[in-house]
């Protein structure tokens, strides 16, 4: 019985640390989402001083850096209040549209490289944590590189489509059929609504995109009763599907063959106004 005891304390210690586990990966996931999306992608890491000391006293630099945010700007300022992206002259002619110039999913994916960063953010702030509670390092990479998955199947399967780009296959990122299928969930629903939030108020809330947490806590979600009423196309009212893959290449495509079918009727007249003007001479 003496032998039974430190066992069964044991055990009981590894269930609570495996179970707590769990909502832990979640927050982590969450926190590190909203901090990359907010602070790196909307380049506010730029106005906040707090932010500025902290990078320089670590890294022992004099001044801290200014953050571009790896092209997602510019994905807001081409996506509209349906989700889709524009394609009209006046866009495709701008300087933002040209730093997404040759960006497959235009700055929507988590393809690999991306998917790298992720991981080793991951570690850097799941390490400590995870030591805390107990966990070897076995674990540890079991539970960090399982978050990371999850989190990269969630977004490829979401984002991309839902700005009307192509499927993410193997060769570029964690491939997003993996989890269409669970598009028509209420989760998904909720990620979708959530996200149009994000961009109908350019940018300034909503910045969990797979795992809602961060933003309550820090106040900084808003519910679709309240940004909806502010969407310049009327949620609902203009059809259009939740995640029609390949429709940004479709309007691309659509554009370019009504350009052609203009020059060519053009090209037409000017033969026709030529051939008028050599009759009447």
């Amino acid at each position: 019985a003496a032998r039974g005891g430190p066992r069964g304390g044991s055990l009981a210690v590894d269930v609570a640390r495996w179970t707590l586990s769990v909502p832990t990966m979640y927050a982590m996931v969450s926190i590190n989402e909203y901090i990359t999306h907010r602070y790196y992608q909307h380049a506010e890491f730029n106005k906040n001083e707090t932010l500025k000391k902290v990078w320089c006293f670590f890294t022992r630099q004099k001044e801290a850096p200014k953050v571009g945010g790896g092209g997602h700007i510019e994905h807001h300022a081409e996506t509209l209040d349906d989700m889709s992206l524009r394609v009209d002259d006046k866009w495709m002619k701008s300087e933002p549209a040209a730093v997404l110039e040759g960006n497959t999913y235009r700055g929507t994916a988590f393809e690999w490289d991306v998917t790298g960063l992720m991981t080793m953010q991951m570690v850097i702030t799941c390490v400590p944590v995870l030591a805390l509670m107990g966990f070897s390092a076995g674990p540890m990479a079991a539970l960090i590189g399982g978050s990371t998955l999850a989190h990269a199947l969630i977004w490829n399967s979401l984002h991309p489509a839902m700005h009307g780009l192509n499927e993410v296959p193997l060769q570029d990122g964690i491939p997003s059929l993996w989890l269409a299928r669970y598009r028509e969930s209420k989760y998904y629903d909720y990620l979708y609504l959530n996200h149009s939030g994000h961009h109908v108020l350019s940018g300034q809330c909503n910045y969990n995109v797979c795992c809602p947490l961060v933003d309550h806590v820090l106040g900084t979600y808003v519910e679709p009763e309240v940004w909806m009423k502010k969407t310049r196309v009327p949620f609902g009212k203009e059809h259009r599907e939740f995640y029609p893959a390949g429709e940004y290449a479709r309007n691309l495509a659509a554009k370019a063959a009504a350009a052609a079918i203009e020059g060519a009727l053009q090209a037409d007249a000017s033969a026709d106004e030529g051939e008028r003007d050599l009759v009447a001479a």
